[in-house]
C-alpha cells in the first residue's frame, strides 16, 4: 500500500502489506475496531489498530506515522513482469522525525518456486537513531534455531528470514489489545534493530514454509 493518511476511514499504515500463501493471509493488516466514540474523535488514534503500531510498517526514532494527506507513499519504481514485482515506495512523509534523511521501502514478489516476497527497507538519518519495523499475523509463530521465524495461521505457515545487514536486533512478540472484529487478538511481532544507526537496510524474506517444518 502507498496512500496517505487522510483516506476514508483511515489508517495511518503507508507501507503496509499483506503475504497471502494458499487460503490464507498469515501476515496481514488486523482490520478495524469495534467502533466507539473514541474512533470518530481526536483520539481515533490512540488505537492501535488504527495508528500504525498495528500495521507491518517502520516505528522510526520512536515514532508511529503521523495522520494527514501529506504524510504518503511516493512510488519511485514499478516493474511488473510475469517471473518478478518490484514496487519500490518513499514513506519517509510518514514520519514527523527531525533527522531522518532517507526511508525508501522496497518489495520485490519472486514466482520462482513456491513464490517469495522480500519487503526491504532503506532508512538514513542526519545521527543515529532507533529503527525497527513489525509483522502482524492472527497466528502464532516460532524462532527457529537459525534464527528464522514460522509463521503459522489457521491452514497455512510462511517462513520469514530476517537480515539486518549483520547488526544484532530483537524480535518482540506483543498482543495488540484492542477490541477487534476478529476471533482472535493480533500479534504484532516487532523486529527493532538493538542500536541506533545512521544508516541501515533492514530486509525480511517471506516465503511458504515446507509441509514438514509447519506440521513440526
Amino acid at each position: 500500500k502507498g496512500g496517505h493518511n487522510n483516506e476514508h476511514h483511515n489508517h495511518n499504515d503507508v507501507g503496509s502489506y499483506v503475504a497471502v500463501v494458499g487460503s490464507g493471509s498469515v501476515l496481514l493488516d488486523p482490520g478495524s475496531e469495534v467502533y466507539t466514540a473514541r474512533t470518530f474523535s481526536k483520539r481515533r488514534y490512540e488505537s492501535n489498530v488504527l495508528n500504525s503500531w498495528g500495521h507491518p510498517v517502520p516505528v522510526v526514532a520512536g515514532q508511529l506515522q503521523k495522520p494527514g494527506a501529506d504524510a504518503r507513499g511516493r512510488v519511485l519504481e514499478a516493474e511488473f513482469t510475469p517471473l518478478v514485482d518490484t514496487f519500490v515506495v518513499d514513506i519517509s512523509s510518514a514520519y514527523q522525525v527531525e533527522g531522518l534523511r532517507k526511508l525508501v521501502r522496497t518489495f520485490v514478489y519472486s514466482r520462482e518456486g513456491e513464490g517469495s516476497l522480500h519487503v526491504t527497507d532503506e532508512v538514513e538519518f542526519d545521527w543515529p537513531q532507533r529503527f525497527g519495523a513489525a509483522l502482524i499475523t492472527l497466528g502464532k509463530f516460532a524462532r527457529l534455531e537459525d534464527g528464522s521465524l514460522l509463521m503459522h495461521g489457521f491452514n497455512e505457515a510462511l517462513r520469514v528470514e530476517i537480515d539486518a545487514g549483520g547488526r544484532e536486533f530483537t524480535v518482540d512478540p506483543a498482543e495488540i489489545d484492542e477490541d477487534v472484529r476478529t476471533k482472535s487478538k493480533p500479534l504484532r511481532i516487532g523486529v527493532d534493530l538493538s542500536e541506533p544507526v545512521k544508516r541501515a537496510n533492514l530486509t525480511v524474506r517471506i516465503a511458504p514454509a515446507a509441509r514438514s517444518s509447519a506440521a513440526e
